[in-house]
């Protein structure tokens, strides 16, 4: 039983990374327009609310947003990079200068309306696979985004 507490202890006062700074890397949107999936016709949503609906039966095409994110200053310790969508680790992978990591956000209601992913935490890890760094992207509710606690503007 104390072992446990030990442990639950030891996840809440654990030191989290430092946010990268900010002339050390860049982020970029890169906006596309594509058509939104359709549904099957044939399949009824009973929970499905009104705008959800609407949604799914629109037509044309509508904004897509993806983020590309590029480390602008060497850091030899940070070998490793890790992405968390949501709470979720995404992938970790190698990374060096010259990666450029893409990530899909979705469409730009989506976004705001919390259906896609509206937080992406990137890790930069060490040889043994420890935080050294890490980057922040929020998206709030009106289209603000928000990275490492810094506005940058509106979707």
């Amino acid at each position: 039983m104390k072992l446990s507490w030990l442990f639950v202890a030891l996840l809440f006062f654990q030191d989290d990374a430092p946010f990268k700074p900010m002339e050390e890397f860049e982020v970029k949107l890169d906006f596309q327009f594509k058509e939104r999936p359709r549904d099957d016709p044939n399949k009824i949503e009973l929970n499905q609310t009104h705008r959800a609906y609407e949604r799914s039966k629109s037509t044309g095409v509508l904004p897509y947003l993806y983020l590309n994110l590029r480390v602008l200053k060497e850091s030899p310790e940070e070998v490793r990079v890790r992405v968390v969508e949501n709470g979720t680790t995404v992938f970790t992978k190698k990374f060096d200068m010259n990666t450029v990591l893409k990530l899909d956000m979705g469409f730009t209601d989506d976004i705001k309306d919390r259906v896609s992913p509206h937080e992406y935490i990137v890790y930069y890890l060490s040889k043994d696979k420890k935080p050294l760094s890490k980057v922040v992207i929020f998206f709030e509710e009106n289209g603000t985004y928000i990275v490492n606690g810094q506005v940058r503007g509106k979707l």
